[in-house]
């Protein structure tokens, strides 16, 4: 490893806790919108999923262009960080709206306030993210050092969603009811994630890098070129697939628990043990994929992750004790979704350089951020149509048989099922750790 590809842990933890405060309301949202806006809005299951739908879907978008202006951006901050100083401001704000009840009479006037709400934080959220993202492959290009660069933001992003997933039912029992609840917490996650994006900004520096214009260089042009990366493509349907799963996983937890089990108040210990482990087994993955390569780790730990998760499916309400120790087997799979395919995304950058000369990792990081929020729009409108088909009702006592069926599937069979058609795209990734180097020995002698 050269001394520029070596990074000191100022750097690292200062680039990785961004993450956490990214994970912080990414997760809240995964986990409690759903929840927040069919029983504390009163908005019905399918009408959530549409708009959920809608979001995300213009919101991916414009992921690929925000990649594409900040490829082009010239400041004398950088082209990535000035992205993430003043979006985390319009990222704060909106959190908190959009974790605001109206008190609006019409189901209409709800459904459009909650739509536009969650509209500007997805577009706010990704002005910072994008950017964000796309500093990794510039930072350093040693194979194994990016890995571990990863580590830490991952590790700071499962911390994140530790808080979320745990710690936001107990803050919201601490108002006199969920609607202060879900409000002030959204405030306070609000002003962490602005925390940690100043954190980032004042941490990291970028390398000064020129951005060559060239004829032809239009956003549709340099997509198409960027479609043309197979070990790309591989990772990003991979990924998107694992999305998906996981979003379904994460918003149906909290009915399962609340209405399957009817043991609501494990709602946070239970996220508390699928993420906490999760976060534990972070260096065990690290290190296994320095010896048996990333997409071997990648694959075997979400092999894990879905046989866990549908075993969940059989298991009955009686059997709490049981079920922990299944999601801590879960959560030690789960952790190779944090970290491995961030880790391998750069390398296809480096590959897509040799094949054209060009880098432009703002296009790359556009399309990664594109694919999975089309997943998770998809993910969010199965859920509340599933919820609604199976006849869900909201704060009732006792869930027809049907609706209690509909949510164990929800929660287990299908996320499996997609889990398993991920691991098999991933499958035929094709770059090794000696294939990597040879590409960067050969991007070295072109740049001399």
């Amino acid at each position: 490893m050269t001394g520029k590809d070596r990074l000191s842990i100022r750097t690292k933890t200062g680039y990785g806790v961004g993450d956490l405060g990214a994970n912080l309301v990414f997760t809240t949202v995964n986990f409690y919108l759903m929840y927040f806006l069919t029983d504390i809005s009163l908005l019905e299951a399918s009408l959530a999923g549409v708009s959920m739908m809608a979001v995300r879907l213009i919101d991916a978008f414009a992921d690929p262009l925000i990649g594409y202006c900040s490829d082009r951006t010239s400041t004398r901050w950088g082209r990535r960080r000035p992205y993430i100083l003043f979006g985390s401001f319009l990222v704060g704000i909106s959190f908190f709206l959009l974790f605001t009840r109206v008190e609006a009479a019409s189901t209409a006037a709800r459904f459009a306030y909650f739509t536009a709400m969650y509209l500007i934080f997805f577009i706010a959220y990704s002005l910072v993210n994008v950017p964000y993202s796309a500093l990794t492959p510039d930072m350093t290009q040693d194979f194994n050092e990016r890995t571990n660069l990863v580590g830490f933001r991952m590790a700071a992003a499962v911390i994140g969603s530790l808080i979320a997933a745990g710690a936001t039912k107990a803050l919201v029992g601490l108002f006199p009811d969920e609607v202060s609840g879900f409000q002030s917490v959204a405030g306070i996650y609000g002003i962490v994630f602005i925390a940690m994006s100043l954190i980032v900004f004042l941490s990291v520096r970028e390398r000064t890098v020129e951005t060559v214009s060239r004829a032809g260089d239009s956003p549709v042009r340099l997509y198409l070129a960027a479609f043309k990366n197979r070990p790309f493509l591989i990772v990003a349907l991979t990924y998107i697939l694992h999305t998906m799963a996981v979003v379904v996983i994460s918003a149906t937890m909290i009915y399962y628990f609340k209405y399957y089990i009817q043991r609501e108040d494990h709602i946070g210990t239970i996220f508390l043990t699928l993420l906490g482990t999760a976060i534990v087994f972070i260096p065990f993955w690290v290190t296994v994929s320095k010896k048996i390569g990333k997409k071997l780790s990648y694959n075997s730990g979400m092999i894990v992750f879905a046989l866990a998760i549908l075993v969940l499916f059989f298991m009955g309400p009686e059997r709490l004790g049981i079920m922990y120790a299944i999601t801590a087997l879960a959560g030690a799979g789960f952790s190779t979704f944090f970290t491995l395919p961030w880790a391998i995304v750069p390398d296809t950058i480096e590959y897509h350089e040799s094949q054209t000369g060009r880098r432009d990792e703002g296009i790359f990081y556009g399309i990664w951020s594109f694919g999975p929020k089309v997943g998770s729009a998809l993910a969010s409108l199965f859920i509340g149509v599933v919820l609604s088909f199976a006849g869900y009702i909201p704060n009732a006592a006792v869930q027809s048989e049907s609706a209690l069926l509909g949510i164990r599937i929800t929660l287990s069979v299908v996320p499996s099922a997609v889990i398993v058609a991920g691991i098999a795209i991933m499958s035929f990734y094709p770059i090794t750790q000696e294939l990597y180097e040879e590409i960067v020995r050969g991007l070295e002698k072109e740049r001399r």
